[in-house]
């Protein structure tokens, strides 16, 4: 019996635009894992900075969330916007500068905050879920 990913390669390769489609989703696909690993492996002070304040301020909020603290929801864009801004200088003074390109990527980051404590807070919860 024929290997059926070599038939549907065969199949594919029949038609030049076929066997195009397959060739750039293939390098579509190369090119993105590489992008992201020279990402991951170019992150410097400020970024491990921001990264890290970052994943500290959505750990507090979320277990304020799955503790029912009041406090929860003591928070809006504006707070969020507040803390965003502090945590940015206070990362370009450790890191001794910043980065235009990352600090916007972190703010676009932080923008979706909501989304970040809600899976936060799923992710503990199934965590935290007994057998």
């Amino acid at each position: 019996m024929p290997n059926k990913g070599l038939i549907m390669m065969r199949v594919l390769f029949r038609r030049p635009r076929g066997a195009l489609l397959t060739c750039a989703a293939l390098f579509t696909a190369m090119a993105v894992a590489a992008s992201a690993a020279s990402i991951s492996e170019r992150a410097g002070p400020f970024q491990a900075c921001l990264d890290g304040r970052f994943e500290k301020w959505v750990d507090a909020r979320a277990a304020l969330v799955v503790n029912e603290d009041p406090k929860a929801g003591d928070i809006d864009d504006a707070a969020v916007a507040k803390w965003a801004v502090a945590a940015l200088e206070a990362c370009r003074a450790q890191a001794g500068g910043g980065d235009q390109a990352l600090e916007e990527r972190f703010t676009r980051h932080v923008a979706h905050w909501r989304q970040h404590i809600y899976d936060r807070v799923q992710s503990i919860r199934e965590r935290t879920r007994p057998d």
